[in-house]
């Protein structure tokens, strides 16, 4: 966000993007979890913030959304590590 461009590394294009500068990086999967990288404000690391979503067709679903969903984010967790 500092560069204010977005690059998809599967073609390698490179284009503008409209939000303000920020010391972030985000990271989009194919299958649309968020993975965003930033300094801490007061101490000497890098926080990692994950998001991922999924669709519910009925209320009786979401027990095994949500499961697959933390075993997702589980998933990215321990690739980042």
């Amino acid at each position: 966000y500092k560069s204010a461009e977005e690059k998809n590394v599967k073609t390698g294009e490179i284009s503008e993007i409209d939000l303000p500068s920020s010391n972030v990086l985000q990271f989009i999967t194919e299958d649309g979890a968020i993975i965003s990288a930033r300094p801490s404000g007061t101490e000497p690391k890098i926080k990692f913030y994950c998001s991922v979503n999924d669709t519910i067709a009925t209320v009786h679903e979401y027990p095994f959304v949500q499961k697959k969903l933390m075993n997702k984010i589980d998933q990215i967790m321990e690739e980042l590590s």
